[in-house]
């Protein structure tokens, strides 16, 4: 039997993925050093239709994405990307991914980028002569995946694929074409050779001409993104941390607008779920505002509002809705904390206007007397934010994820109201988060606050839950919740403190994050540093309790970067820090985590794109400390030696 090719495995070792797209269309440039696999391949899909690794437009199951890669022709000698391949992302006024390889004693230059709005990506090759050619030639394939595509043809002008979709490969000039290639003659300026090549998502190109592209998309960046005063890449930044800060900045601002499509969709993970999650459409939309791309969060939003939550408020995970005491009760609150963020940044009163009474749906759905509890005015559920449920030993009580987000969303849906004058919606509102953070803090019985730190879950009888004891006589429960091997599939109770999840009120300011209880937490909280591998990151909790995702996760570690922040800490930030840029790697992204996964019955790891967003927002509220006080953007930077600015209204703010 034939084995699969390598670039087939998405968490590929020695392999960087750079994430472009524009709304229309996505694409990821590979670099891989791993042997076997595709130097330099181009992946590409619709972000509206979710996919896996093997099923986006240009795999191919024997060649994998092999025949992505070009071929330069020099006085009849072929060159191709391989050793001494180097790839990067370049700061230029259109943001884009350049490789650097070499071509005999040549050095070739490939930039790509994508065009705005047209489910395009430009790949420019440029090249300079050391001395004279007698030919210089460009040879492209279109090998399309034959599970999307049926009907392959081509002329001198490009090469197409048809099926569930239309595909075209296309030059500047007219080349020959000859089954699935086609050759093209580089075109000399002085001694410089070019060639630019278009993949189309579509049956034909944009009727823009390519000059126009380029100045759109100038414009473009140049307004709505926020962008760091590049250095050009001859002249070293001051600081490595500042410009290794700035690159993973610049590639997570660019990799969620390739995850989201124009809809305001977006698959939670590329490549591993096919789900969308309302939290992390939340989060995602609050990046987008932090990184000034007002447009997209605001089709995140919409999407939220109109089709992941329901006009009785309730809010969708794992693309289902779940209600009673699986409900997810913090993605209720990081809705309405997400909707705040973009009225203060963005001023925009018409659309929260148009969307107020499914805002306030999702808001009053925290009220319903299932989950807000009589006696302490905390939520309660049978679910924490990492979806472990009752099947898995999750107890009925009150969740430290549920009361944060749940706390602060009603805060910020008590600021909706008032911006438009509801003062009862204001009043419930407001005497709703007060009464729940009183609770949380100072309840006689059922605080979340024990033995001088935060916990993870109180339980109706106020005694605190500490350990998972899953119902294993649950024929289903390995295939569905714990696959065998996992820790929590043997069957004998788990301990499952500490949870990250308890840093949330001090990454988030509900309470002091430089007190007592903020610094044994966190002190606590250590433990979930390196707990049963090697090299540092977080997990999510302790590691006995875990299902399917054992190892550090890079949305725990960014969580607890945001708490040493704002606690003051010295040590821990860089040491975190560098953990998470190195695991960025040169493209910038993140796998979900970091560990075994039993694929099947699990799906493969993918590149989170809430890891995108929590990296944006680490920069902007914990680094830049941004934040929108009487209606004006203020900054007090942490770190120093930044330079760029940050979009707000109908302006820019200087860094």
């Amino acid at each position: 039997m034939q084995s699969l090719h390598p670039d087939f495995e998405t968490t590929l070792p020695d392999t960087d993925y750079f994430f472009l797209g524009s709304g229309t269309i996505q694409a990821a440039i590979q670099w891989s050093r791993h042997p076997g696999a595709t130097p330099l391949g181009i992946l590409l899909s619709d972000p509206e239709h979710f996919s896996r690794k093997w099923s986006t437009h240009l795999f191919h199951p024997e060649y994998g994405l092999e025949k992505t890669m070009p071929a330069i022709i020099l006085n009849g000698v072929r060159y191709r990307p391989g050793e001494g391949l180097q790839v990067v992302w370049f700061p230029d006024q259109v943001p884009g991914v350049t490789a650097l390889w070499m071509a005999g004693d040549v050095y070739v230059i490939e930039k790509f980028w994508v065009s705005e709005g047209e489910p395009l990506l430009m790949r420019e090759i440029t090249f300079e002569a050391n001395e004279p050619l007698d030919s210089a030639e460009l040879e492209l394939s279109l090998y399309a995946n034959p599970a999307l595509f049926s009907t392959f043809v081509g002329n001198e002008y490009g090469l197409g694929a048809h099926g569930f979709d239309s595909l075209l490969v296309s030059t500047h000039a007219p080349g020959i074409f000859h089954e699935r290639t086609l050759r093209v003659p580089f075109y000399q300026e002085g001694d410089v050779y070019r060639m630019t090549a278009m993949y189309s998502l579509g049956p034909e190109l944009p009727g823009t001409g390519l000059t126009k592209l380029i100045e759109e998309e100038r414009d473009y960046w140049g307004t709505t993104c926020l962008r760091w005063a590049s250095r050009a890449t001859k002249v070293a930044h001051p600081s490595r941390i500042h410009h290794e800060i700035e690159r993973v900045f610049t590639a997570s601002a660019m990799g969620l607008r390739g995850a989201v499509g124009d809809s305001g969709r977006f698959d939670a993970s590329i490549w591993q779920y096919g789900y969308e999650w309302s939290g992390d459409a939340a989060n995602v939309a609050e990046a987008l505002v932090y990184s000034g791309q007002f447009e997209a969060a605001q089709a995140v939003l919409e999407n939220i509002l109109a089709r992941m939550t329901i006009p009785e408020g309730m809010a969708m995970e794992s693309s289902r809705f779940r209600g009673g005491p699986d409900a997810e009760l913090n993605n209720n609150g990081e809705i309405l904390k997400a909707c705040r963020t973009y009225l203060d940044w963005t001023g925009d009163m018409v659309f929260i206007g148009d969307f107020y009474d499914r805002i306030a749906a999702i808001a009053n759905y925290l009220l319903l007397p299932e989950f807000l509890n009589a006696e302490t005015g905390m939520l309660l559920a049978s679910r924490d934010i990492w979806e472990r449920n009752a099947h898995m030993g999750m107890l009925p009580g009150f969740d430290v994820a549920h009361q944060t987000f749940g706390i602060l969303g009603l805060r910020d849906a008590a600021y909706l109201a008032k911006a438009f004058s509801n003062d009862s919606d204001r009043e419930r509102w407001n005497n709703a988060a007060r009464r729940m953070r009183q609770s949380f803090l100072e309840h006689p019985t059922h605080s979340m606050i024990s033995d001088g730190r935060i916990i993870k879950r109180r339980l109706l009888d106020a005694s605190i839950q500490t350990a998972l004891a899953p119902h294993w006589s649950d024929k289903d429960f390995q295939k569905r919740f714990a696959p065998e091997g996992m820790p929590l599939s043997s069957k004998r109770a788990k301990p499952w403190e500490p949870d990250i999840s308890e840093c949330f009120p001090i990454a988030l300011g509900l309470i002091d994050p430089r007190s007592e209880v903020s610094l044994k937490t966190l002190e606590s909280l250590e433990s979930l540093w390196s707990q049963a591998w090697e090299g540092g990151g977080y997990g999510r909790y302790n590691i006995a309790s875990e299902p399917d995702s054992p190892g550090p996760w890079p949305l725990a570690t960014m969580y607890m970067t945001a708490a040493y922040l704002e606690a003051g800490d010295t040590v821990k930030v860089p040491r975190n820090l560098e953990w998470l840029i190195d695991r960025a790697g040169a493209g910038g992204c993140w796998f979900e985590f970091y560990g075994e996964r039993p694929t099947p019955p699990l799906p493969p790891t993918g590149i989170l794109a809430w890891a995108w967003a929590e990296w944006i927002t680490l920069v902007v509220k914990h680094i830049l400390i941004a934040r929108v006080e009487k209606e004006e953007l203020i900054i007090t930077p942490r770190l120093g030696g930044f330079q760029g600015e940050l979009r707000f209204r109908d302006t820019s703010v200087a860094i």
